[in-house]
């Protein structure tokens, strides 16, 4: 049955039918994201400490998006390399895990808890999937967005109301319940979304990322999950970003109706964004810059023929160009053969 229980005749009743191809541009998918803050003129980037971690380098990084608590960060390369390399955004996964963020993608710089080690090993092969990048000849930049780790709202920061219904302290279970039912009334209210706010910081970290010394001008990206559906507004929002590869991401918005709604963030659903773009359809945006995408083929979080439908549609619309989509027979995870792949891929397009 699906979520929507006796009420699924809403489809049809709000003549829910997403556009197979885009109807707006980067400028007008960026204004369907909602009121944004005015961006950055001066990033106040600053460097902390740097050390080795098994031929890769790592710096501590930060700067600022302009509001909320500075952005976190870590900069990876291999080591002994002077000279800059292509650069890449290394977006991290949502999982419900919101305490840490580029912690989950890189080895060498503090491990997860024991509790939540499982986000390392389920869904990135139980390695620093950001080090094996950079081995790769990438200097790679794992950083903080808006709602994880250095940029996190704080257990002191949740509403009483929240603790009450959920009737515990739990941090992330309370992290979950805020960005749907306290977080999104905010932005809703200031007109704002979630994936405007999200895309913003991403936005903001590709021209940092610009800026070092470390990068040679090209940047690319690439994310899992929640990060992979980052790639995805990057890859339509950016001109200058060289080429995105999101794992575990894509589906049409009608293959996600009856009972794939619920599981994901509201990063996927931006008010009215649907009357534009099917969710493939945002992908098409950012053509033609090279896209690889990495489907779960049993990924639990979306449904074989909806992603069958989504690769289908955006390889009808790449038309020959560089578009590849692969699909894995695994759940919702980025596995070492799939890295392995995609980091070959993004070297290839370096």
């Amino acid at each position: 049955m699906s979520a929507l229980g006796k009420f699924t005749d809403l489809v049809t009743a709000l003549d829910f039918s997403p556009p197979a191809e885009p109807q707006v541009d980067s400028a007008g998918l960026l204004n369907s994201l909602g009121n944004l803050p005015k961006f950055p003129s001066n990033f106040a980037i600053e460097r902390g400490k740097s050390w080795e971690h098994e031929g890769v380098q790592i710096t501590e990084l930060s700067w600022s998006v302009g509001w909320g608590p500075r952005t976190g960060a870590l900069l990876l390369q291999p080591s002994g390399v002077t000279t800059p390399l292509p650069g890449a955004l290394f977006l991290h996964s949502h999982d419900d895990v919101k305490e840490f963020g580029k912690e989950k993608v890189v080895a060498g710089a503090g491990q997860l808890p024991s509790h939540l080690q499982w986000v390392v090993r389920d869904h990135y092969g139980n390695r620093g999937a950001a080090n094996e990048l950079a081995k790769k000849g990438f200097a790679v930049l794992a950083f903080d967005s808006f709602m994880w780790g250095t940029r996190r709202f704080t257990l002191e920061e949740m509403p009483e109301r929240l603790i009450e219904v959920l009737g515990e302290r739990d941090y992330e279970r309370l992290s979950v319940m805020h960005e749907s039912m306290a977080l999104s009334k905010y932005l809703s209210l200031f007109g704002a979304t979630l994936a405007g706010l999200l895309n913003f910081d991403d936005r903001v970290a590709l021209a940092v990322a610009k800026t070092l010394p470390e990068i040679n001008g090209s940047v690319s990206c690439v994310g899992l999950s929640g990060g992979g559906c980052r790639a995805i507004y990057l890859h339509a929002t950016s001109p200058d970003l060289h080429a995105t590869v999101s794992v575990g991401a894509m589906a049409t918005y009608e293959s996600m109706l009856p009972d794939h709604i619920a599981p994901h963030s509201w990063m996927f659903f931006p008010h009215q964004l649907a009357k534009k773009a099917d969710w493939p359809a945002v992908a098409m945006i950012g053509a033609p810059k090279p896209l690889y995408i990495q489907y779960c083929g049993n990924d639990q979080l979306f449904t074989p023929k909806g992603m069958k439908d989504a690769d289908q549609m955006i390889s009808n619309f790449y038309n020959g160009g560089d578009y590849r989509g692969d699909f894995y027979p695994v759940r919702h995870s980025f596995t070492v053969e799939m890295q392995d792949q995609a980091f070959d891929w993004l070297a290839a397009h370096a």
